[in-house]
């Protein structure tokens, strides 16, 4: 299961919740921490930020002596929710409605000027200056 394949981030998450309830129906259990490092390294390079502030905030307790306390999977389901409406508000983010590329990035044009290329043989033409 891959969020790219669904149209949306609340539709993925939600046949990942039914999944996780159809397993436990069988005695398959999961901690809430594998479940949450699951979907984060299934996420594509538009969440990139949310990945490496998660990860950042974690680390951060723990360099600091405090026990870090994982999240549930429904408040980080929630989290990521919120990252999916910001990155729609901000244009960052297109939903689509091709079911092989459902969530996709809005590439952004690249900032800088390229720079102009001359044959070597004729060299860049000279500014004729004021007219």
């Amino acid at each position: 299961m891959h969020p790219n394949n669904f149209s949306s981030i609340e539709y993925f998450l939600s046949k990942f919740k039914t999944l996780r309830l159809l397993l436990e129906g069988v005695k398959v259990k999961n901690e809430d921490g594998s479940l949450i490092y699951s979907i984060l390294t299934r996420l594509g390079p538009t969440y990139s930020m949310f990945v490496s502030t998660f990860h950042s905030t974690r680390k951060a307790f723990i360099s600091q002596g405090q026990d870090y306390k994982s999240s549930s999977v429904d408040a980080f389901c929630d989290s990521l929710i919120r990252e999916q409406e910001n990155l729609l508000y901000l244009g960052i983010l297109y939903l689509g409605s091709s079911s092989k590329k459902a969530l996709t990035a809005k590439q952004q044009p690249n900032s800088k000027n390229p720079k102009k290329q001359y044959h070597k043989k004729n060299g860049p033409k000279p500014s004729k200056g004021p007219k």
